[in-house]
């Protein structure tokens, strides 16, 4: 196969996947902008504080962990040409996806003030961080609903209704948004309504899932009875996913809570970057999704060397666009810090903006490890970016932030530092982790 044609596979299967997820960023920017133009900083710590708490939660058990189990068994039987095996994975990862959601939105609903406790939230940003979460937590049950199902349908090749059915949330979520908190901060809703606008638009987007399932036959998979050796197959490796991103996400979380004892202004400031820099990482993360799903169908082929190819291409074809990133928040990191806030924070501004300067280094990295790891789960591989992803996560970082950020109070611009030589860590693991597990198949 010519090099022209692999990168236009990997384009045509990862360009709705970046569109996904550069839709739903844009929601939660236009989310960030409001609320830090209207509420100043303790509205943003306290919303983005509740927001890192639920992204985890969904990064770890969802999109990074079940999700991706999901369309890692589903690409390999759809390129087996198992459709029984498609039939079965889909409804396994259904009904786990279903349970998690409620068990974890109870659980949240009940805890999370504990847990905003622990993570040190303190006076007003605690009172509006409660009350926020309430409703918050109710999200998960559409929401996993519908990205359990966005994962079946990427097993498959389709990319497309994902992203069509992130633009009706994003859509939905910012007209309600504009609706419910046109008078943010009066009496009205208060902090309660950008919760409720998210609320509503999940569940519309499961509504939507719902619809197009029945249309094109897909509720077949709801019509099974429960496999338990599939199920025991399935955990295998959802379980490792879930261990995996529970590594990095439940790190992150502790180290939100170290940066939140600088105060609400150097929080916000960390915020505020990691918003802007999520553009670029979600990019990252979508070439890593496609590549497991054009690895899990080449490797079901029993094609070991397209597999490799289409692997090392995505690879440069992420660190190219994460260059232009470092690029932009090089030479801009000012510029980007004064859409979010209103003039007078100078210090957020300040710090969002060095922040961002320190982090156009570890771009090109987070893109190398996404690939890789994306991979090797297409693979079948997921124990090894666990292993690595624990060692950058709780050796690496979490060492060193405690150190210098929450023993000596050091200024947040050191919390980049430290990511960038996580992430670059990370990287090159990745990249070896990759190169040995494929050694092995040959």
């Amino acid at each position: 196969m010519k090099i022209k044609e692999v990168f236009e596979d990997i384009i045509i299967l990862s360009i709705p996947v970046i569109g996904e997820m550069i839709v739903y960023n844009f929601a939660n920017s236009f989310e960030l902008i409001m609320i830090g133009r209207f509420g100043g900083n303790e509205y943003v710590s306290a919303i983005t504080l509740c927001n890192e708490l639920i992204d985890s939660i969904y990064a770890i058990f969802i999109t990074s962990g079940l999700c991706i189990a999901i369309t890692s068994y589903i690409a390999r039987s759809f390129g087996k040409k198992d459709r029984q095996s498609v039939i079965d994975y889909s409804f396994i990862g259904v009904f786990l996806g279903m349970i998690l959601s409620i068990v974890l939105c109870v659980l949240l609903n009940k805890g999370g003030s504990k847990i905003l406790s622990l993570m040190n939230a303190k006076g007003e940003v605690m009172a509006l961080g409660i009350s926020y979460i309430k409703i918050i937590s109710l999200t998960l049950i559409p929401g996993i609903f519908v990205h359990t199902i966005n994962a079946i349908l990427r097993g498959v090749g389709d990319t497309i209704t994902p992203f069509i059915i992130s633009l009706i949330i994003c859509f939905s979520k910012i007209t309600f948004y504009l609706l419910l908190v046109s008078e943010l901060f009066a009496v009205p809703t208060g902090i309660k309504g950008p919760a409720l606008a998210t609320l509503i638009s999940q569940i519309l987007g499961a509504f939507f899932i719902i619809k197009h399932l029945r249309e094109n036959k897909y509720s077949l998979i709801f019509n099974k009875k429960i496999r338990l050796y599939k199920i025991f197959d399935f955990l295998r490796g959802g379980l490792s996913c879930i261990f995996e991103e529970g590594a990095y996400s439940i790190s992150r979380l502790i180290c939100t809570g170290m940066i939140l004892s600088l105060g609400s202004r150097a929080f916000a400031a960390n915020q505020i970057a990691n918003t802007i820099e999520a553009i670029s990482f979600m990019l990252s993360i979508s070439l890593g999704i496609a590549i497991t799903t054009i690895v899990g169908i080449k490797i079901g082929e029993g094609n070991i060397l397209m597999a490799k190819k289409y692997t090392y291409y995505s690879c440069l074809f992420a660190a190219i666009i994460s260059l232009i990133f470092s690029g932009i928040f090089f030479l801009f990191p000012f510029e980007l810090s004064k859409i979010f806030v209103n003039k007078e924070e100078v210090e957020v501004i300040y710090y969002t903006g060095m922040c961002l300067l320190i982090g156009a280094i570890e771009q090109p990295f987070i893109a190398i490890s996404s690939v890789f790891s994306g991979a090797l789960k297409g693979l079948g591989d997921a124990k090894t970016p666990f292993i690595i992803s624990t060692f950058t996560a709780w050796f690496i970082r979490m060492p060193l932030m405690y150190y210098f950020i929450y023993i000596y109070k050091k200024p947040v611009t050191y919390v980049w530092w430290i990511t960038s030589l996580q992430w670059g860590v990370d990287g090159i693991l990745m990249y070896f982790g990759f190169k040995r597990k494929v050694n092995m198949i040959q």
